[in-house]
């Protein structure tokens, strides 16, 4: 890119008030990049598979397909903020901008305790994987809570180096997770073939009665693709530290949904054909581990546990690459505590105070919540809380000058679909191992939000 557009770059920052501090070096795979890690279908397919096809079997290719078309929608609304407003905090910004600063704020904190607690579940799921690949291998089993404390701190010291090296170690995992997406698709077709005189495609197809699922088990089976699908929007919230970001963002934005959902459905779809043999009961701790083990054998299984490794490190270091942006941004405005120790840049251009404040936090949610299905939950449901006040923020959008604009049919149904899915979250109780209550993951996300209002009526004053 010409110094020119670099230049046009800053000056456009500018306008919206903001100095260049940070380090404008991404370029379009990076971009990419940055979103196809966050959603990363390796981590959130091998972590979630099982609870989804548990609810409702081969269902759960549909409930995949149902997912993707609502979240195509939200994504083409991000698109079309991100030309408008290509600033660091993205949804914070936008609600801001659009409404009001109280939108602004309560959008930004929700999509804050996204990241603040979505980063230490992904660390756990990595901690559980390497700890599985251990014992595996060496018969030895690794403590999963030391594990994911210690990547934790990993991740945030090569964050503290610069976005040149967090692009690159990012770049580098997208790399092998879209390698692994293709060696676990094509293991599963050469053993489809193999075994496809036991797979008959005619009692596959007959499983898909919609009539014998319950509106429960199938809302619960949405669930899936909701905790999956989801961070295409890094992209985004890196636009400050992206060339050329109004051209580049809005199609890492799409692409990186279309091509995640693409091939997390042919991952699903194949994984439910070969589940189909009488092997595989729902009575196993991990479908999708089981079936991997024993159709590939345990070496080819422990070689795709590397790239599944890969993805979910490359998956960490983008959400916390978003998450201290976001607080960057939040706290250059001045609207959360101790901002101007969290606005601080260093040597390297890196909003190192924050990065810090999320490796903190993130530790401390480790020891306390032990339970992964905790962390993820309470990331899931404030993470779409905080699309309705993006998506509510995009009627305000006004067309005039505007590169990219949405319908506003495709708003409502996102609005619409985003509700719903909060409604899944929260709605079916859900049990979770050491808790009587059901309902422990809509709780938890109450408090966060109630410690955000009154963080907020602080700083008002």
């Amino acid at each position: 890119m010409s110094q020119y557009s670099f230049d046009q770059d800053s000056k456009l920052l500018e306008k919206f008030g903001y100095k260049q501090n940070l380090n404008r070096s991404m370029k379009g795979f990076s971009s990419f990049a940055i979103s196809f890690s966050l959603i990363s279908i390796l981590t959130g397919i091998f972590a979630n598979f099982h609870f989804g096809y548990t609810q409702v079997g081969p269902i759960i290719s549909f409930s995949w397909l149902l997912v993707f078309l609502g979240q195509f929608f939200v994504a083409l609304i991000m698109a079309e903020l991100s030309v408008k407003y290509p600033i660091s905090g993205y949804g914070y910004q936008w609600s801001s901008r659009l409404v009001n600063s109280k939108l602004g704020f309560a959008t930004g904190w929700l999509l804050l305790i996204q990241f603040l607690t979505g980063f230490p579940g992904i660390c756990k799921a990595l901690g559980i994987v390497i700890s599985d690949f251990s014992y595996q291998l060496f018969s030895f089993e690794l403590n999963d809570v030391y594990i994911s404390v210690f990547l934790i701190w990993v991740i945030a010291f090569i964050h503290k180096k610069g976005i040149k090296i967090v692009s690159s170690i990012n770049n580098l995992g997208v790399i092998t997770e879209i390698i692994g997406v293709f060696l676990v698709i094509g293991l599963l077709i050469i053993f489809i073939l193999i075994d496809i005189d036991n797979l008959s495609l005619n009692d596959f197809l007959g499983s898909f009665n919609f009539k014998d699922v319950g509106l429960k088990p199938l809302a619960l089976s949405v669930l899936l693709g909701a905790w999956c699908l989801t961070g295409f929007e890094a992209a985004a919230d890196m636009s400050e530290e992206t060339k050329n970001p109004t051209k580049i963002v809005p199609k890492s934005i799409i692409n990186s949904l279309l091509t995640s959902g693409f091939f997390g459905f042919i991952i699903i779809l194949f994984s439910t054909i070969l589940l189909q043999k009488q092997l595989y009961s729902n009575q196993s701790d991990n479908l999708l581990y089981d079936l991997l083990k024993n159709e590939f054998g345990i070496i080819i299984y422990l070689i795709v546990l590397v790239f599944v490794i890969a993805a979910i490190f490359a998956c960490a270091v983008a959400c916390m690459a978003t998450a201290s942006r976001l607080i960057f941004s939040m706290s250059r405005d001045s609207v959360l505590p101790k901002s101007k120790w969290l606005k601080s840049i260093d040597k390297n251009k890196s909003p190192s105070n924050s990065l810090f404040l999320v490796a903190v936090l993130s530790t401390i949610f480790i020891l306390i919540f032990n339970t992964i299905e905790i962390i993820t939950s309470v990331s899931a449901i404030s993470g779409y809380i905080g699309y309705c006040g993006i998506i509510f923020s995009s009627f305000f959008v006004s067309k005039k000058d505007n590169k990219f604009s949405v319908s506003k049919s495709i708003k409502v149904i996102s609005l619409i679909w985003c509700i719903f899915v909060v409604l899944c979250l929260t709605i079916p109780g859900q049990k979770i191992e050491g808790f009587d209550i059901e309902y422990i993951p809509a709780i938890s996300t109450l408090i966060f939000i109630i410690i955000g209002l009154i963080i907020y009526q602080i700083k008002k004053q």
